[in-house]
């Protein structure tokens, strides 16, 4: 397998992701989905959030500094599915998981707290957040119990194959179902900016739902453009 890729218009937004994970930053930044959405090319994304052609330049600039950087990781691409599912499982099955155990207690609290002045705002993202909580549980235990272990049994006939493209189908739409909770996340904390009264919780708070949105955002881009494509 490739371990670069050369950039340009045509290049997807998943395989970009994928080859150059840095980049995330920078597109979450945009508010360019790469993860629901991860099939669309840079001229598509380019030209459905404004931007013009020298955004791609930056990126071309970027991605060069980053191949020239010592001690990079491998692209997923090149890992096998064991190890990209146990990279899944590490970094971000974990992670998610802490993060949301943390945003649980805290989300409840700020809801009590600034319920009178702030009644609105707080139930919104109480909402928001315990449909995404209970969205990527579900999602965890379907890739974990099912989807994981049959990827991982050795010497698949074609109905074991036809099984996992159908669970596939499946968690991609629960993919494109986090990915609207969590536009709607991102529009109802104004991006992730905490309003005048907010006391050191709220900015907590709104600080860890983005790294539990960026972290969702990576980790769909590693199962829908590389792991699942697998078996497509």
């Amino acid at each position: 397998m490739k371990q670069t890729i050369t950039i340009n218009g045509q290049t997807q937004l998943g395989e970009l992701v994928t080859f150059f994970p840095a980049i995330t930053s920078r597109l979450n930044e945009l508010h360019i989905d790469y993860c629901c959405q991860g099939d669309r090319s840079l001229d598509a994304a380019i030209k459905e959030s404004g931007l013009t052609p020298e955004f791609i330049t930056e990126v071309q600039n970027a991605y060069s500094e980053y191949l020239a950087k010592p001690g990079k990781d491998l692209p997923v691409t090149e890992l096998s599915d064991e190890a990209l599912i146990d990279l899944i499982l590490d970094v971000h099955h974990l992670t998610e998981r802490a993060l949301w155990k943390e945003l649980d207690k805290l989300v409840n609290l700020i809801l009590l707290v600034h319920y009178e002045h702030g009644k609105e705002l707080m139930l919104k993202i109480h909402r928001s957040f315990s449909e995404l909580k209970m969205e990527l549980e579900e999602h965890f235990a379907k890739e974990e119990k099912e989807l994981f272990p049959a990827m991982l049994k050795e010497d698949k006939t074609a109905k074991d194959l036809a099984a996992i493209r159908e669970l596939i189908d499946e968690l991609e739409g629960e993919h494109d179902g986090a990915g609207k909770i969590i536009k709607r996340l991102i529009k109802e904390t104004n991006d992730f900016t905490p309003p005048e009264y907010a006391c050191p919780t709220v900015k907590a708070v709104y600080q860890k739902l983005h790294e539990l949105v960026d972290d969702v955002f990576l980790h769909i881009a590693k199962e829908n453009s590389v792991l699942f494509k697998r078996y497509q």
